[in-house]
């Protein structure tokens, strides 16, 4: 090994070996302080609840209920044609909405199941066009389906 290799690596590994173990004796050396804890503890509260165990039985097995031919429902029914029409014609209604008519405007509130009919410039003229209207183009829908406002 050369000088200029023991000034460069040997040198300073030394000392920082001796810093080392300084450092790791120090503390070693110390007296650890000691904390008197004098608080009371919490209550616990011990709940001991039965145990079962449950043992699966290999001998048992899931009882097959077949699929029964009838569900109790006619097929054969058929709603009366008043019912029908009004929930044909409120669907069809309902989908078209909001609506903005030259008489009126109509949106529909899905939360309390009623159309909201806003007639524009409120006179009778305009509320009679849109009862006309109603009328001719949804004949089964009464005006209890709608809240003017």
């Amino acid at each position: 090994m050369s000088k200029s290799a023991i000034k460069f690596y040997v040198i300073p590994g030394v000392i920082a070996l001796i810093i080392i173990i300084v450092l790791l004796l120090i503390p070693l050396n110390q007296k650890k302080p000691q904390y008197n804890i004098t608080s009371t503890p919490n209550p616990t509260i011990i709940i001991n609840l039965p145990t079962k165990s449950i043992i699966p039985n290999k001998d048992t097995s899931p009882t097959l209920i077949p699929p029964q031919p009838f569900t109790g429902a006619d097929i054969n029914q058929e709603l009366p044609i008043n019912i029908k029409a009004i929930g044909e014609q409120k669907t069809a209604l309902r989908r078209l909405t909001p609506l903005t008519l030259p008489f009126a405007t109509i949106e529909f509130d899905y939360v309390n199941d009623i159309f909201l009919v806003q007639i524009s410039k409120q006179n009778e003229q305009n509320s009679q066009l849109f009862l006309n209207w109603l009328q001719q183009n949804y004949p089964a829908l009464t005006q209890d389906k709608f809240a003017f406002r």
